[in-house]
């Protein structure tokens, strides 16, 4: 077996976080590793390479060897690890798999869908232009806490059940229009599709607490700035610690 870490320098799944082109290069290229090795979490450098957003060194693990479809323990593929539409949107390009279901039978949009709902709602859109072209029932996106990679809101019920599949259907096709003019006129979309999404969650959240208001009889707190709080920044190191 291969020595991930060989001449005790980072180990495969680190220097494809951080980048490290030369790194990696020297460990396929001069001590043999796959671009698919597993690591004890059985993380495998495309997915550090696609959770960090590193397209030039995707494209050399690619031509390598890499698997963009490569499924961890929990049945999960690269593509469930980006944070932005520009690396989804290269990776389904080159063939990553948007109908994938983990070990728990959600897709890539689903899972994404509480931290990076631009992410999800870009993919999403695909499903439902493969799906409508089938004649078949495009789910809606469900569960989890609905909130945007900024900002977090309480309670989660309230986001998660705004989506009805009706808002959905809506959000998809705005995703849609954005990713359009995006490429058309050349920028990165993930603003504007934060911005979306983002204002949809939060609309929806406010008509729930005014029918629950309604239903019950009885009159509902109005939304107050206090209600939308700073996620934090533990998740960069939580993903960084799993590759250590």
């Amino acid at each position: 077996m291969v020595n991930a870490n060989v001449s005790n320098g980072k180990n495969i799944w680190i220097a494809a976080s951080d980048g490290d082109m030369e790194r990696v290069k020297e460990l396929i290229e001069v001590h043999g590793m796959s671009p698919n090795v597993e690591d004890e979490n059985t993380y495998t450098p495309m997915h550090a390479a696609a959770s960090y957003a590193h397209l030039d060194l995707l494209e050399y693990l690619i031509s390598k060897g890499g698997d963009i479809n490569h499924p961890d323990s929990d049945g999960e593929t690269p593509l469930f690890t980006v944070e932005s539409v520009e690396v989804a949107k290269w990776m389904i390009e080159r063939g990553a798999k948007i109908d994938v279901k983990n070990h728990e039978g959600e897709t890539a949009a689903e899972t994404l869908f509480e931290d990076n709902p631009e992410v999800a709602m870009y993919i999403q859109s695909l499903v439902q232009q493969t799906t409508t072209s089938s004649s078949t029932t495009v789910p809606a996106i469900t569960g989890g806490d609905a909130s945007n990679p900024t900002t977090t809101t309480n309670p989660s019920a309230y986001q998660t059940e705004a989506l009805t599949s009706s808002m959905t259907d809506d959000l998809i096709s705005r995703t849609g229009e954005i990713m359009r003019d995006a490429e058309a006129r050349g920028y990165n979309p993930d603003e504007r599709l934060r911005e979306v999404v983002s204002q949809a969650l939060m609309d929806g959240w406010r008509r729930n607490r005014e029918e629950a208001g309604l239903e019950g009889g009885v009159g509902v707190p109005p939304l107050q700035d206090g209600d939308v709080q700073q996620q934090g920044e533990e998740e960069q190191d939580s993903k960084r610690s799993r590759m250590e």
